[in-house]
């Protein structure tokens, strides 16, 4: 038993010495632990509370007066047919999305940075309507996760300049 417990000791302190962090844990930069975030939108969509929250989590204070001010454009989705039947019915689909953001400081009108994420994931047609249309919601939740992941992996690697 104790050679079981020095042995996870070991692996343990081995895996935070090399530097490993779970997905979604980032190390935020004092510059840029606060921020505004704009949406196109009046109401807040999907992709921004997503974004929000990852931000959140990071350590990362949504405020008013924050030094920073994310604008994030409106996200542009695509539903597509992959593969085909003999009868032209559609076996599998794509589903991805795009967004632009830009990243300004202060009321500078010039953005600091300024980029479009995009995200793909494919699923197989399923005969079953209502498990097709939980499928695809599932799958559209994930596109925004993985396109608030990108917005603030990139945020979040912006060198502020002294």
């Amino acid at each position: 038993m104790k050679r079981r417990a020095t042995l996870v000791l070991l692996c343990s302190l081995a895996l935070s010495a090399c530097g490993f962090k779970l997905k979604g844990l980032y190390e935020v930069p004092e510059a840029l632990q606060q921020l505004v975030m704009v949406e196109q939108s009046a109401q807040p969509t999907a992709l921004g509370r997503e974004l929000v929250k990852q931000l959140s989590g990071s350590g990362v204070a949504i405020s008013e007066s924050a030094p920073y001010r994310l604008e994030l454009g409106t996200a542009r989705y695509n539903k597509r047919a992959l593969t085909l039947s003999a009868r032209a019915e559609a076996l599998e689909y794509e589903l991805s999305g795009r967004v632009s953001f830009a990243l300004y400081q202060g009321d500078n009108e010039t953005p600091v940075l300024e980029r479009e994420v995009r995200a793909d994931r494919s699923y197989s047609e399923n005969s079953n309507t209502l498990a097709l249309e939980s499928l695809e919601s599932s799958y559209q939740a994930d596109l925004n996760r993985a396109l608030a992941d990108q917005i603030v992996r990139q945020y979040l690697s912006y060198a502020p300049a002294n």
